[in-house]
């Protein structure tokens, strides 16, 4: 399992209800950002997430509603003594722009930063997941991100009630492939594990709707698709995507849930989004700054 909380869910500019682009997702002991538009810092002390358990950022693209939060960030880690690295992931030019931030006042920063630029395909692996790095449809260096949770495997009960089986410490080496034996019984993976789907979630960042985000987000239980304006609001060559064409993505992928953000700030009232949507893929939702989002076993908690 793991929660996102939305810290940023409006479009280019921050008002009192949207900032700017940026979220949080937590799996396991780990605490991983995905863009950082202006004002996060703000977003994160009131959401309960600690910055400094940050140890990786996920930069989809240099515009500034995207990233101007990172300096910020990284000067409050600096400030609250922070030792341990951050790695930096971002499209081409992602060194020099990180650099530059680097550079920015007086005084150093007093950890380890480390900048990695990705390209359409690269992964990232860490406890228990993958993040892939995918082309979008926008027009400067632009990457979407999917977060995949590792497969698992859980123990057939059905098949332990039959032998008359109860739970056994064993089991934990059955779970890594091994074959074990219980009162005389021998037990093959094959035989008593059931495969369990890791969960998986899309970010597209900035994007015209494009085929590489339907492969990629191809059965993903949430997708979290940018939804800037109404079809027709605004002309369809800025390489934005309206709330029609992000459920066309939706549908085309097979998504288990598609949630809009990038909101533009002329939508006080968010219906028309929803409405023109959930015309196309009925299961949408659109979030609020500071929403959170508990996914497990392809269900969503939203609080």
């Amino acid at each position: 399992m793991f929660d996102i909380v939305f810290l940023g869910t409006g479009a280019m500019k921050p008002t009192p209800k949207r900032f700017t682009s940026s979220l949080m997702l937590r799996h396991k002991k780990e605490t991983i950002m995905f863009d950082v538009g202006e004002g996060t810092q703000i977003r994160v002390a009131q959401s309960g997430f600690s910055p400094m358990k940050v140890g990786k950022i996920f930069i989809t693209h240099f515009h500034g509603d995207h990233f101007y939060g990172l300096p910020g960030i990284i000067f409050t880690m600096s400030n609250s003594e922070r030792k341990t690295p951050l790695t930096i992931y971002g499209p081409t030019g992602a060194k020099k722009f990180i650099q530059q931030i680097l550079t920015l006042g007086y005084g150093q920063v007093p950890f380890e930063v480390n900048v990695e630029e990705l390209s359409n395909g690269d992964q990232i692996k860490g406890d228990g997941y993958t993040i892939t790095a995918f082309d979008v449809d926008h027009g400067p260096p632009s990457l979407g991100y999917l977060f995949k949770e590792d497969d698992d495997f859980s123990i057939d009960t059905d098949k332990m009630k039959k032998y008359g089986l109860t739970s056994h410490p064993k089991f934990k080496l059955l779970k890594k492939g091994e074959t074990i034996e219980i009162d005389g019984k021998t037990l093959k993976p094959k035989d008593w594990l059931i495969p369990i789907k890791g969960d998986s979630m899309v970010y597209t960042g900035d994007t015209r709707p494009c085929e590489n985000t339907v492969n990629m987000a191809k059965g993903a239980t949430i997708l979290i698709h940018e939804s800037t304006h109404v079809s027709g609001d605004i002309e369809e060559d800025r390489g934005h995507s309206s709330a029609k064409e992000a459920a066309e993505v939706a549908k085309k992928a097979g998504v288990g849930t598609l949630i809009l953000i990038h909101i533009s700030s002329r939508y006080l009232d968010t219906t028309p989004l929803l409405d023109e949507a959930k015309k196309v893929f009925p299961n949408v939702y659109l979030p609020n700054d500071l929403t959170k989002v508990m996914v497990k076993k392809g269900e969503l908690t939203v609080q």
